[in-house]
């Protein structure tokens, strides 16, 4: 079976919705009062379905049309008012809509191939609306490190393994492993990513025209440091 296929059918048992996550959602919104939410990167639409409980609109976007067709599957499983559609972070040409808020959370943003495609995307997403909420794996700690395993995840079913493989050019190949015991079937793939450190994320912010308005080192608030296991940071579009 194709590594992606399994990884979107098995992505919730891997990647359950933290308490963290869901008060600081919450928390954003409230905040910020935000009607309107594109998520770009939804992958199953856990973020998205979670933010539509609070009466506001969100599309959903992802490359993976398996991820899309999950999160529909579960919107209509939860009776959510949230939609999903494809698309690719840099080219939201085909979304017509405005909104209050963009959320691009889970390491989206690392899969852009360097940092002017990085700024590309930045600049799509202030068109499309004027509060930004971004978390990414904290690359400043994983380079410093020279981190080669991130911690295996075990469910019931299977048992989940990511490493990464440092490249000359700077970037970064992500391996991803699932093993299933019961049947000992093994499938894998790997990504490439660009690895953000925080202090090039807010330089391509700000040179986008955005004003950065918060920043944490996870979703329980913490301040960031370069030892910090995620980079949790907000911004607001400057008005032209």
């Amino acid at each position: 079976m194709d590594f992606y296929q399994t990884l979107s059918e098995y992505y919730d048992e891997i990647f359950p919705l933290k308490g963290a996550q869901k008060a600081f959602l919450h928390d954003y919104l409230k905040r910020e009062s935000l009607s309107s939410v594109l998520d770009i990167g939804c992958g199953t639409g856990t973020f998205a379905l979670e933010l539509s409980q609070n009466g506001v609109n969100v599309l959903g976007v992802d490359l993976s049309e398996e991820m899309v067709e999950i999160s529909k599957r579960k919107a209509m499983e939860e009776k959510s008012t949230a939609l999903f559609s494809v698309a690719d972070m840099q080219d939201l040409s085909g979304i017509k809509e405005q909104f209050n808020g963009i959320v691009c959370l889970g390491n989206t943003l690392a899969h852009v191939f360097g940092e002017c495609e990085l700024k590309q995307a930045l600049t799509q997403f202030r068109d499309k609306g004027s509060h930004l909420l971004i978390q990414t794996v904290n690359y400043d700690r994983i380079l410093a490190q020279q981190v080669k395993e991130l911690p295996i995840i075990k469910t019931s079913n299977l048992i989940f393994y990511r490493f990464y493989t440092y490249r000359a050019d700077g970037r970064i190949d992500f391996s991803m492993k699932i093993e299933f015991p019961d049947t000992n079937e093994v499938v894998s793939g790997v990504n490439l990513l660009f690895p953000l450190k925080c202090n090039t994320l807010k330089g391509a912010l700000l040179d986008t025209g955005w004003e950065i308005s918060g920043l944490w080192g996870n979703f329980d608030k913490d301040p960031w440091t370069k030892d910090s296991p995620a980079t949790v940071l907000e911004a607001k579009r400057i008005p032209r």
